[in-house]
């Protein structure tokens, strides 16, 4: 039955209008954006001296880091002064190509979500990286939500579990979710945000199932309060805003069939952790993204992943294949994440990577098939030693 799902989905995708796969020559097309973030995220002084040369990349924008920091949940002030710098250098940066770049912000945080105190210090944080992005002419914010350090998100973890259910938690965070969206917007008004991931990250709870065997596996999960966070974002969103789901998981596809999968559960399944009265809130806010990994694919991970037993001249079709479905099934947002190269100096860059890029582009652009089939190649790169 999962497997017909699979193929109706697919079907779907590349014949009727309107829907993300359908023939990608015209206005569609340019609609569909590539951005870059990883390791070798720059600065805003690296951009404005190097922007030319970084325009020559196959992409639509950039993913960048503030030198005054982006942590922004930290419950301690960050310093006003520290950004001097950065604000100006991002007003001078002259953009061209690079349409739609993005402010990082981290969320890793030991702040108390009860704690009024330290979320009027959270509001002040996030206005001072919020207006880099506003001027230095962004598109957004790119919310990484991933905890890189205390975990914000887990309710086994948070100050008051002892006192506090998860229930009232819930309740609070997502006050607190609409209090971090209020802040960001008063500094950049309707902001396009691409999450790293969102809702989508909760698949396996975004299907019918007793709300109370729901609640107790979410109460679990380790990213448990984020849901109630999101929903809270979404309540205070501007009238122009979106919040694009990065859906992380789609690093590690090795067919067309997921990408369609996760739109669809991007779109439609996650609205079993969407509060119903935002339903129609999500509907005009809400947008599927997909993300790409350029490490896993030209096996430049420490970890024995299926890049590592490819070939030379077979790396850069998987990468061009998932380059090609990623934009075909985004709803305008695919990033592209590494770390062990860097495509703004040219260190490490794999052979064939940015030419699988430009590829993937080009067909997508023209509405043409991409030409091969993955399939095979995953089958014999699997069956290696």
């Amino acid at each position: 039955m999962k497997h017909l799902l699979t193929i109706l989905i697919a079907a779907m995708a590349v014949t009727l209008p309107g829907w993300c796969g359908e023939p990608a020559n015209g206005p569609a097309a340019l609609e569909k954006k590539l951005v870059e973030y990883g390791w070798d995220s720059p600065t805003p002084d690296y951009i404005r001296a190097n922007i030319r040369e970084m325009e020559k990349r196959p992409f639509d924008g950039v993913v960048f880091r503030l030198k005054g920091g982006a942590n922004v949940l930290d419950p301690k002030p960050l310093d006003a002064a520290h950004y001097a710098e950065d604000y100006d250098n991002v007003s001078n940066i002259a953009w061209e190509k690079f349409t739609d770049n993005f402010v990082v912000l981290w969320a890793a945080s030991e702040q108390d979500w009860f704690n009024d105190d330290q979320w009027k210090i959270i509001e002040v944080n996030t206005g001072l990286v919020a207006r880099a992005a506003r001027l230095a002419r962004c598109a957004g914010v790119c919310w990484d939500p991933e905890p890189y350090g205390k975990n914000p998100w887990n309710y086994a973890e948070v100050a008051h579990r002892d006192s506090k259910s998860f229930d009232e938690y819930r309740v609070r965070v997502r006050a607190r979710g609409a209090q971090f969206m209020r802040a960001l917007q008063r500094e950049f008004p309707n902001p396009q945000i691409l999450s790293l991931y969102q809702f989508g990250l909760f698949g396996e709870m975004c299907r019918p199932m007793d709300p109370a065997a729901r609640a107790k596996a979410l109460e679990a999960h380790p990213y448990a309060l984020y849901p109630a966070f999101l929903n809270g974002m979404l309540e205070a969103a501007d009238p122009k805003a979106t919040m694009t789901d990065g859906n992380e998981n789609a690093y590690y596809y090795e067919s067309s069939a997921p990408y369609y999968e996760a739109h669809h559960r991007m779109t439609q399944d996650v609205r079993y952790l969407v509060d119903p009265a935002l339903w129609t809130a999500y509907r005009e806010h809400g947008l599927a993204g997909s993300a790409l990994y350029v490490d896993q694919y030209f096996g430049l991970r420490a970890d024995p992943v299926l890049g590592n037993k490819m070939t030379p001249e077979e790396r850069p079709k998987w990468f061009e294949h998932n380059v090609y479905y990623a934009l075909q099934s985004t709803g305008k947002y695919v990033w592209c994440y590494s770390e062990k190269m860097n495509w703004w100096t040219g260190s490490a860059v794999p052979p064939g990577a940015e030419e699988a890029v430009r590829s993937a582009r080009e067909k997508f652009s023209k509405g043409e098939s991409l030409g091969f089939d993955l399939a095979p190649i995953v089958a014999e790169a699997k069956a290696r030693p």
